[in-house]
């Protein structure tokens, strides 16, 4: 996709070229970080995964990451398949959105500045002692 699959933004809005070129659906399951993190780990396989296997991956409320999948079933991005499993129904997730190379680079963008935000926030929810006891060790 040339230059749009090395654009890095600071804020991790979507580039406005690459916003520009997703139809409005995909701008909305772009436009969230936790979104973009679930597709990241949907793209990252070869197969389908249960939610489970995106719940171990992710760091999210199990909550906040319903929601998000939610969301990104009713716009189409990821698909959902019941699969029979031993004393419990499991459901199997794949993007639908994989193939696109628009999706790709978005994904590719806005990366560093996804990770850089959840590495702040688990910092600011993390116990002022153990902060403290942490500080303390690197002494």
């Amino acid at each position: 996709m040339g230059k749009a699959d090395v654009v890095e933004t600071e804020d991790g809005r979507l580039p406005a070229a690459l916003a520009a070129s997703l139809e409005p659906k995909l701008q909305d399951a772009l436009g969230h970080p936790v979104r973009r993190e679930v597709l990241r780990a949907l793209h990252g396989g070869e197969r389908a995964r249960s939610v489970a296997e995106i719940d171990a991956q992710l760091p999210f409320r199990a909550g906040e990451l319903g929601y998000h999948l939610q969301v990104l079933q009713r716009l189409g991005a990821v698909a959902s398949k019941p699969v029979s499993a031993p004393a419990r129904r499991v459901t199997e997730l794949a993007s639908e959105v994989g193939g696109d190379g628009r999706v790709r680079s978005v994904l590719r963008a806005t990366e560093r500045w996804d990770r850089e935000r959840r590495e702040l926030a688990a910092k600011a929810s993390a116990s002022p002692l153990l902060s403290r006891n942490r500080a303390l060790a690197d002494f």
